[in-house]
């Protein structure tokens, strides 16, 4: 029988991180990420037993060493995110010796990731939207919403243009600032919504992301539900409704899952 201890039986000292580490990117990439989750648990080991005036130099060595961010295990922790909660994990002043960059990656890493976002539902309700909202707008009628609400004989020329009543103006320069914008609306609503979709279905991956793109998108609708509730000609007012209906679906779609209550381990 076979004398030799087991590495999981055998802590490393403090001064065979570096070499540990090296061994690791030198090996396979089959057993790499076996490699570093060796190193990792030895990180997170030394940092509860070992003196801190002497594992803290170690491990900042080992986080300004190149490769210690591509350096994953199979739970897809880097050894440089290993290092930096074991740095932190130490007693004063240690903490203080990270880096801002190397917090983020930390924060990054411990927030909890969320399921894919369901791509397939949310492009079936954007595209219904948004062909509904084309129909409608090609069923518009074409007269410039400059003449809204102007006579067939002031149109013609044959009858002077009266000013409005006192007191209106500001009501009309709205008006008229609305008609000149209202064409836009639906070019904004399906290029917001573009990017939103790209947003929460490619780089979304946190919690925080997720809940972000998806009150982006409940807003998108809520402002689209009130442009689609303004005066303008009846197939606009239905696709720019049908628009939003689109974008708030997509965003009950982007719903964070709760995370499942902690059990105690039974005794």
């Amino acid at each position: 029988m076979s004398t030799q201890l087991q590495p999981s039986l055998v802590t490393p000292s403090v001064d065979e991180l570096v070499p540990l580490f090296e061994e690791a990117l030198r090996t396979k990439s089959s057993s790499r990420a076996l490699k570093a989750g060796y190193l990792n648990a030895v990180i997170a080991r030394l940092a509860k037993t070992e003196d801190p005036g002497m594992l803290a130099p170690s491990l900042q060595a080992l986080m300004a060493m190149e490769g210690a961010k591509q350096l994953v295990d199979e739970q897809g922790t880097p050894v440089s995110v290993a290092a930096t909660r074991a740095l932190v994990s130490l007693s004063y002043p240690h903490p203080l010796e990270v880096l801002p960059e190397h917090l983020e990656a930390l924060r990054k890493q411990s927030e909890p990731s969320v399921p894919p976002a369901p791509k397939g539902w949310m492009l079936t309700g954007l595209i219904i939207a948004t062909v509904v909202q084309a129909i409608c707008f090609v069923l518009a009628d074409e007269v410039p919403h400059l003449f809204h609400g102007l006579s067939a004989d002031v149109l013609a020329g044959e009858a002077p243009l009266q000013p409005p009543p006192s007191g209106s103006y500001f009501p009309l320069l709205v008006k008229e600032v609305w008609w000149s914008l209202r064409p836009l609306v639906p070019w904004g609503q399906v290029v917001i919504a573009t990017v939103l979709y790209y947003f929460s279905t490619a780089l979304a991956t946190t919690a925080w992301e997720r809940t972000l793109s998806r009150r982006a998108f409940l807003t998108l609708g809520a402002v689209g539900l009130v442009a689609g509730l303004l005066p303008t000609h009846e197939y606009k007012h239905w696709g720019t409704l049908a628009a939003a209906v689109g974008a708030l679906f997509a965003g009950l779609l982007l719903r964070v899952p709760k995370a499942a209550p902690s059990v105690p381990p039974a005794a």
